[in-house]
């Protein structure tokens, strides 16, 4: 499989929802995963990233790794009370071209980052820093928001939140979601919606 730019299109055109559905509701982060700012939507590959709670170091050096296009994944193990990026970062993030990043911990600056429509998705907003020390690892399998996510996996978010396909399931998961989103298409239509 290669999520080449008409598939990373096919996905960006369906809701979270109706892909989600596909996977049979698997695969599908926690609620507590959000955008930062509404209207917000990405697709890309996943570069993984583990880190300490509350340190940013491996991050910093995941923006330099990673390739444009990319969602860079964090497992930081859920800690909300330093925030691991801010816009600065995401100006960085901006720059080289990635799709957007997803980080199972807080951010802040979230306006500013609405303001530059960058898609960031996390657990929480706040105002206080990170720390920079490390330990942090690349491209190894994670966890975020209760889902696995490994290196190269599609990550998609949209207004309700994040969902994750295994890549080696990508066209199944991409026929079933668009024929799940043809078939709500219709049912709306006969509603009259």
């Amino acid at each position: 499989m290669v999520f080449d730019n008409e598939r990373r299109a096919r996905l960006g055109a369906l809701p979270t929802a109706n892909i989600g559905d596909a996977m049979d509701r698997l695969f599908v982060t926690q609620a507590a995963i959000k955008s930062v700012w509404p209207g917000a939507r990405m697709v890309g590959s996943a570069f993984c990233v583990l880190t300490a709670p509350g340190d940013n170091q491996a991050i910093h050096s995941a923006i330099d790794a990673a390739a444009p296009g990319d969602v860079i994944v964090v497992a930081a193990g859920g800690y909300t009370d330093r925030a691991l990026i801010g816009e600065l970062m995401a100006g960085r993030m901006v720059a080289r071209g990635l799709a957007g990043i997803v980080i199972d911990g807080a951010v802040r600056d979230a306006q500013d980052i609405g303001d530059m429509k960058f898609p960031v998705f996390a657990r929480g907003v706040t105002p206080a820093g990170p720390y920079r020390n490390g330990p942090g690892l690349h491209q190894i399998p994670v966890a975020i928001g209760g889902v696995a996510v490994c290196p190269g996996d599609i990550v998609v978010g949209d207004d309700d939140g994040v969902v994750v396909v295994r890549q080696q399931e990508l066209d199944t998961v991409l026929e079933r979601a668009e024929a799940k989103h043809a078939a709500e298409a219709l049912q709306r239509a006969s509603n009259g919606v």
